[in-house]
């Protein structure tokens, strides 16, 4: 039985020892040590360029308080804590010997290599490499900027979780996504912001200032050859030339043209469009063409004087193009229907209902002013004393006006959107 008690105390032995070991702090400086009895405890002052290492773990600083029975060294003065590639930076803290835990006080500062941190508290633990930071968190890499109320930090897989009054700015398209939680991979410049997420593009160029904003239950942002947003559940955008509602939004920054899909619906001046997808294109925020497919419909106010009049057009594919901030075409294809009013001037006179493969509008000013149409063409003119009061009788399958028109207002906090 003895025989064995030692074999078993020889093959434990060399695995305990080395935990031991790889659990102390070496004093490798100090300019002094004076050794104290705080409390009842005893412990070492450290004072002047002092240096303690544990394994790969280096901490520098002006003076440490050390308390060796509860393995505590309380630090002050240009604290640095290294661990390989990773440096933390803070006028005071506390690093714990058996966790490998530092701790920041007043103001904390974190650098990985690819990444800047900065905070007024902070905590690090060298195994498994995490941290959590709070109050007035920033952090800035290669692409974006992120300020949040705390977040959690995991070295090995570059991921953090931040929370409480979120915003990320890009450097490089002028956007920036505020909400309640995000989570951002260095790695693979993947970001996923929830609680409330909004979008803010600022565009300076040609001497205005237009924004547009998107407001979602979800918004995703990827970095890989092409820089895309997604918003998802319940978007909503405005912005000073375009409103819109969709399920699911993807948005092209670089290229300014955006994606909307799941029973899309845009309104731009006094009209109103719809389909199953839509692929709209900007230059400088501002309209230059709408791609529509799937149950295309579009409804426009027919004139100021008559606001309860709209022209109508339907068919399976739309292709809406402007010009100087206006409609310049419209063309219709694959079982195009158009209803469009008449007009003596300012008087009323009738709607023509036309049909056919592909119907082409032109407008200018404002105004339609000629109308096209390609194959198995068919039309019918409705006097006006056969419409007057019944114009809603004449609406194309699926074409109505709709009052939930998301709009910017402006707030203390800034625009916002309803």
């Amino acid at each position: 039985m003895k025989t064995a008690g030692l074999i078993l105390i020889l093959l434990v032995l060399p695995g305990a020892v080395a935990a031991q070991e790889s659990k102390v702090v070496v004093l490798d400086h100090a300019d002094s040590l004076l050794g104290k009895v705080i409390n009842g405890e005893e412990a070492r002052e450290l004072i002047g360029h002092v240096r303690l290492i544990q394994e790969r773990v280096t901490i520098a600083c002006d003076h440490v308080l050390e308390f060796r029975a509860r393995g505590e060294y309380q630090l002050s003065g240009n604290v640095v804590v290294r661990d390989s590639n990773t440096t933390m930076l803070m006028p005071r803290g506390v690093y714990h010997r058996a966790d490998r835990w530092a701790q920041a006080f007043d103001s904390v500062s974190l650098d990985d290599g690819t990444a800047h941190l900065t905070a007024r508290y902070g905590e690090y633990f060298v195994e498994p490499r995490e941290g959590f930071f709070r109050g007035n968190v920033r952090v800035v890499d290669t692409s974006s900027v992120i300020t949040c109320d705390s977040l959690r930090y995991f070295r090995n897989t570059r991921t953090s979780f931040a929370y409480g009054r979120v915003r990320a700015d890009s450097k490089s398209d002028n956007v920036s996504i505020f909400g309640g939680m995000l989570e951002h991979n260095q790695v693979t410049a993947y970001s996923r912001m929830t609680v409330q997420p909004i979008l803010v593009q600022v565009d300076t160029t040609g001497g205005t200032r237009d924004t547009l904003i998107v407001r979602s239950r979800v918004m995703q942002s990827f970095r890989d050859s092409t820089r895309r947003l997604i918003a998802e559940d319940s978007v909503r955008l405005a912005g000073k030339d375009i409103a819109g509602r969709a399920g699911y939004g993807l948005f092209l920054a670089r290229g300014d043209s955006m994606i909307l899909r799941s029973q899309p619906v845009i309104w731009y001046q006094q009209s109103q469009v719809s389909g199953d997808s839509m692929r709209i294109y900007l230059i400088k925020r501002r309209l230059h063409r709408v791609l529509v497919t799937g149950t295309a419909i579009a409804v426009s106010q027919s004139d100021s004087l008559h606001p309860f009049r709209y022209d109508q057009m339907v068919g399976e594919t739309m292709d809406l193009r402007f010009k100087n901030q206006g409609l310049d075409s419209l063309e219709v294809d694959v079982q195009a229907i158009g209803l469009y009013h008449l007009y003596d001037d300012t008087t009323s006179n009738g709607l023509n209902r036309i049909s056919g493969d592909k119907i082409l509008m032109r407008f200018g000013d404002g105004k339609l002013r000629s109308v096209k149409v390609i194959g198995g063409v068919e039309g019918q003119y409705y006097p006006e004393n056969l419409v007057r009061g019944r114009d809603a009788s004449y609406a194309l399958p699926g074409a109505r006006w709709r009052d939930d028109k998301p709009v910017l207002r402006r707030t203390r906090q800034g625009l916002m959107i309803d």
